[in-house]
């Protein structure tokens, strides 16, 4: 009884270090399999939305049981537009990143997003692609403040962070462990409004896709004077209220 409950257990704990494990994507998709997200934002001029953004502490060096560590880079990019021009909503609207320690929580508001896009238009709604990475200059505090990240500055090969001996390597690359969730309001004729959340979906990363958002985010950067630069994360933590819009 003993030795098949020893195997039983035996075969849970390997079947859970397989389901579990973080798992590069197959190619010719880039990254990891949860490396690049998508969601959707509708209604927001009846309604603001919050994104909620957390890092699960996969790059935490071992060893290191203190904060502002294990950072990871939310790279995000809003696509949105109206007719007659771009009534799919196809275009590049607004792009920006945020650093995340390990285990730490960040929150966007959804009208905040679609406030400052690169064309002078009235989002009202938008798609919203997450691509996460580790920071270039690694996954520790700099001076006391988080690690830069860039949007602009996706990798131009499929690289992938990752451990060894439990410490961070290939930094800047692609990453795994950042989860991302949306709230939503759903307004249909006939019944109450009501409202839901819904976490980011997992996608495959190409390198074409990869360069659409890369290349346009540093155009937008470089030409758009200010314009369509969205304003990050703000400080205070899960549905802050530090933003001001």
């Amino acid at each position: 009884m003993n030795k098949r409950w020893l195997a039983c257990s035996a075969m849970l704990v390997l079947f859970g270090c397989s389901t579990f494990a973080q798992v590069p994507a197959t190619g010719p998709a880039w990254g990891y399999t949860d490396t690049f997200q998508l969601d959707t934002l509708q209604n927001l001029t009846t309604a603001d939305a919050v994104i909620n953004l957390t890092n699960a502490g996969f790059y935490t060096p071992l060893g290191n049981v203190f904060t502002n560590t294990g950072y990871m880079c939310a790279n995000i990019y809003v696509f949105g537009g109206v007719a007659p021009n771009d009534p799919s909503g196809e275009q590049l609207a607004a792009c920006c990143s945020c650093a995340i320690s390990r285990n730490g929580v960040r929150s966007l508001r959804a009208r905040q997003l679609v406030s400052n896009p690169l064309t002078n238009v009235t989002l009202t709604a938008a798609s919203v692609k997450v691509v996460w990475t580790t920071p270039a200059g690694g996954v520790n505090q700099i001076n006391g403040a988080p690690p830069p990240c860039n949007p602009a500055g996706l990798p131009g090969a499929n690289t992938l962070a990752g451990l060894n001996a439990g410490l961070p390597t290939n930094n800047g690359g692609f990453a795994t462990g950042g989860r991302a969730w949306a709230t939503h309001w759903h307004t249909i004729t006939g019944i109450p409004a009501f409202g839901t959340e819904t976490r980011f979906a997992d996608v495959p990363l190409t390198n074409a896709e990869r360069n659409v958002l890369n290349d346009n985010c540093a155009f937008i950067i470089g030409n758009g004077s200010g314009a369509g630069q969205c304003a990050g994360c703000p400080t205070g933590g899960a549905q802050s209220g530090s933003s001001t819009l």
